[in-house]
């Protein structure tokens, strides 16, 4: 029995004169009940490996409640120290008001100017756009992937149909937008490139009378046959209709109240006939 508890102490008196002994500036720690050695490097930011270096110590090894451990030597102390303080100061200084740049440190922003004129709200001037696009997906509108299409040709009449514009597409200018069309009614007509039909209306009339802007989205798809578009109604027949039925309204209306007004003259004058009568 006393051997074995001599082997016990000769293997504690080894295990002691094995571990590092701390000087007095370096960080230590101090072994409390549940420390390990993992959760010691991690309170301390270090590796297990410099735990295990600077205490020769072996990863199975078994720490003693009141152990103390060498974390960081005093030289990597102070350093760690030090930077960690300049750190500090220098995010001080970044998030400080006073530590902000001053605006005439900055590079001014650039500034582009606009290549389109500003317009005025005000303005309703007539405006006509026109495109036509190959309708992919047979649908007849413009979608996002439909671009417009080259060699179709549009015509642009009044209501006496005579020809005001003709032009074909190139397929990069448009929409194309006329210049200098007066506030009345328009015919424009359209007529597909070769081997292409329409999947819109290739014939419309667009009123510009109130102003405004008006667009116009032809729709072309390859391997269709346009069908033959009958010619509309004339614009003049439609208004000659509104204009007559408000003046045949007011002929009546105006018979009526002759007639009533004769009536009560008629009856005026043979009610003083009576009364006159009735007095002689």
């Amino acid at each position: 029995m006393r051997q074995v508890l001599f082997v016990c102490f000769a293997l504690a008196v080894v295990a002691a004169l094995n571990l590092a002994q701390p000087e007095d500036d370096d960080l230590v720690h101090t072994v409390a009940a549940g420390d390990t050695l993992i959760s010691i490097a991690h309170a301390y930011g270090v590796t297990m490996d410099q735990l295990l270096t600077l205490n020769n110590l072996r990863p199975e090894a078994l720490l003693q409640i009141g152990q103390v451990l060498i974390v960081m030597r005093a030289p990597e102390y102070a350093d760690d120290e030090e930077r960690s303080a300049e750190d500090d100061e220098t995010a001080k200084d970044e998030n400080a008001v006073g530590g902000a740049r001053e605006s005439a440190d900055l590079p001014p922003a650039p500034v582009e100017q606009a290549d389109a004129p500003m317009r005025d709200p005000a303005d309703i001037s007539p405006r006509l756009c026109f495109t036509v696009f190959q309708d992919e997906n047979h649908n007849g509108m413009m979608e996002r992937g439909e671009g417009p299409l080259p060699d179709a040709t549009i015509r642009l009449l009044d209501t006496e149909d005579t020809e005001l514009l003709r032009y074909i597409t190139d397929g990069a200018a448009e929409p194309t937008c006329p210049r200098g069309l007066e506030r009345q009614r328009y015919l424009i007509v359209g007529e597909a490139p070769p081997g292409f039909g329409w999947t819109s209306a290739a014939r419309l009339q667009v009123d510009l009378r109130e102003g405004g802007l008006v667009r116009v989205d032809f729709g072309a798809k390859a391997g269709l046959e346009s069908a033959p578009i009958p010619p509309l109604a004339p614009a003049s027949a439609d208004d000659e209709l509104l204009e007559e039925t408000p003046r045949s309204l007011l002929r009546e209306f105006s018979g009526l109240f002759a007639l009533g007004l004769a009536v009560i003259v008629l009856s005026s004058g043979m009610a003083v006939s009576l009364f006159v009568w009735g007095r002689g």
